[in-house]
């Protein structure tokens, strides 16, 4: 399907090919549009509804009169000659005495032939255009060639999402780069989950970034790389533009040291770009210091037993007056990182954990103490990633009781650490509000891992969890038995306060199997999750859940994890 939308008007923009075979071509010389590049469009910016009622009614009567042709009602009729007359009166306001004649020689065309809203002045095509949602707008452009002139203009593409997912996307991507790479104020590069084998996401990220280096307005730089089980390989040797991660590394460093006013920068959990934490830290202390709220430093790694860091002074965050969010690896966390963030204004911390060793600094009770006395409203998110040595020591050497934990994600660390999960209830029951625990599901399992064999009658650490936080409001636990008395346990508990509770079908189990009494049981959660509460399937589940020999864990940790840098 193919939505009727004069182009010519934009110079350089990409041809679109047309499905009947007509060339694109309309009889009036203009081009057809296609409807995923309208959908690009919808895609690229994220701004909220701005609607002002003086003008909703104009707008909406022209948008209706050029896309059904409908113009005949006396409301609409009605509604284009007010505010004709209101352009009238502005026109002669505004004019000389010279040109006062052609004035009225326009007005008494205009009466003749009725308004005319494809002639409206650029000026007030733009003022009508800065109230409505960028929607609204894609909507609006298809009317003439003018109107989607004034879509182009660069006031209404401060922000701007650069997706990679097909041909087209790249396509699309580069005719907004160069329009609005020097103009643009928020920029998101992301690389789509399921994205065509055939496109170079490197490659076309580090053009962007070269051109975006060039930017003194921008102020935030959002990278969100999520990675496809086809990804070439990060360095590509194919391209001499840029032979190792360095030269991308070196685009980011050009852009920091470029914008006169960064204010957010998250480089998507990308190992190779934070490898170097002085080379993007120190640019940024230099010219930013004032500036930065947001600052995304955490990474994904591919190996979690053995990469390489370089030392880092952590003391360099106290320069930072205004940081508000912050995301670090946990061999920088220590008591002087805390010590440093003395700002009040953290609202945010978030570490991640991959591998573990005794040598790495940690932090103390008491540290913890004196940051929560000065930043009281920050909230503290741990996410183990691939931590096997990390998930053991949870609970004796990571977790303090002065932490102020609220998010608590351990991803594919292939054990469960009940000690830790009772530290949980006793520690943080003012705090924690969300808990998530997934691992590949082991097939040969018959006990719930929550089981402690040296306290058989002892409670849950789940159902604990749910009675004894208090604002708790999301659990999923996947990849481990559990009985399903204790699931309607959690549900009886939290009530309605709990958002989200996500369990999967296969891990379900009880002592005693009764078919009657699990049904029962489910219709009981679904009265008080909702109707539309269900254990997930197996077909619901990805593949690695499923099979850990049959799939990406970072399927399942990127979008739980890049979920907090934003």
């Amino acid at each position: 399907m193919y939505i009727y939308m004069p182009v010519s008007a934009v110079n350089g923009a990409p041809a679109a090919a047309i499905a009947d075979g007509s060339n694109g071509v309309a009889t009036d010389g203009s081009r057809f549009w296609p409807i995923g590049w309208l959908n690009m469009m919808r895609a690229c910016d994220d701004t909220s509804d701005v609607r002002l009622e003086k003008f909703r009614t104009a707008t909406s009567g022209a948008v209706a009169t050029s896309g059904n042709g409908d113009a005949n009602t006396t409301e609409e009729m009605a509604t284009s000659r007010k505010c004709d007359g209101q352009l009238s009166m502005l026109c002669a306001t505004n004019s000389c005495s010279s040109c006062k004649p052609a004035c009225r020689t326009s007005e008494m065309e205009q009466e003749d032939h009725g308004p005319s809203w494809d002639n409206l002045p650029t000026v007030i095509l733009q003022e009508i255009f800065s109230y409505l949602s960028h929607e609204t707008r894609i909507r609006a452009s298809q009317v003439c060639k003018n109107w989607r002139y004034t879509l182009f203009h660069p006031n209404f593409w401060k922000k701007i999402t650069f997706v990679f997912r097909d041909q087209d996307s790249v396509l699309w991507a580069r005719f907004l780069a160069n329009r609005f790479a020097l103009s643009v104020h928020e920029a998101t590069i992301r690389w789509a989950k399921s994205r065509s084998r055939k496109i170079n996401c490197t490659g076309e990220t580090y053009r962007l970034l070269k051109k975006l280096s060039h930017n003194r307005q921008l102020r935030k730089l959002c990278l969100e790389f999520y990675s496809n089980t086809s990804d070439s390989p990060f360095d590509n040797e194919d391209d001499s533009n840029y032979k190792s991660s360095s030269s991308l590394e070196r685009c980011v460093i050009n852009i920091i040291e470029t914008s006169n006013y960064l204010e957010v920068l998250s480089l998507g959990c990308r190992e190779e770009l934070i490898m170097n934490l002085s080379a993007i830290v120190e640019p940024l202390r230099l010219h930013h210091s004032k500036h930065l709220t947001h600052l995304s430093l955490a990474s994904i790694k591919d190996d979690p037993d053995y990469y390489d860091f370089f030392e880092f002074d952590n003391t360099i965050f106290n320069s930072f007056i205004r940081l508000s969010i912050l995301t670090l690896d946990y061999e920088y966390v220590s008591d002087a990182l805390l010590e440093a963030l003395d700002n009040g204004c953290m609202q945010r911390l978030v570490i991640h954990i991959h591998g573990w060793k005794p040598d790495y600094p940690g932090t103390t009770n008491i540290a913890w103490k004196m940051f929560v006395q000065k930043n009281p409203h920050c909230e503290l998110r741990l996410n183990l990633i691939h931590s096997y040595a990390g998930v053991k020591v949870l609970d004796t050497d990571i977790l303090c009781p002065a932490m102020p934990l609220t998010h608590l994600q351990v991803l594919f660390c292939e054990n469960i650490n009940i000690s830790a999960l009772h530290r949980l209830s006793m520690w943080y029951s003012h705090t924690l509000q969300s808990l998530t625990w997934v691992d590949s599901i082991d097939y040969k399992q018959s006990i719930p891992s929550t089981f402690d064999p040296n306290d058989p009658h002892g409670p849950d650490p789940l159902v604990l969890v749910a009675w004894k936080c208090n604002k708790l409001m999301k659990m999923m636990f996947l990849g481990h038995k559990y009985y399903q008395e204790n699931l309607l346990a959690i549900a009886r508990l939290r009530g309605n306060t709990l958002k989200s509770l996500v369990f999967a079908k296969s891990d379900i189990t009880s002592e005693v199997e009764l078919w009657l009494e699990a049904e029962n049981i489910r219709r009981e959660i679904r009265e008080i999750m909702g109707p539309h509460w269900r254990p997930l399937s197996d077909s619901d589940l990805p593949k690695v859940i499923l099979d850990p020999f049959n799939g990406d864990s970072r399927e399942v940790i990127e979008p739980l994890v890049l979920g907090d840098q934003k």
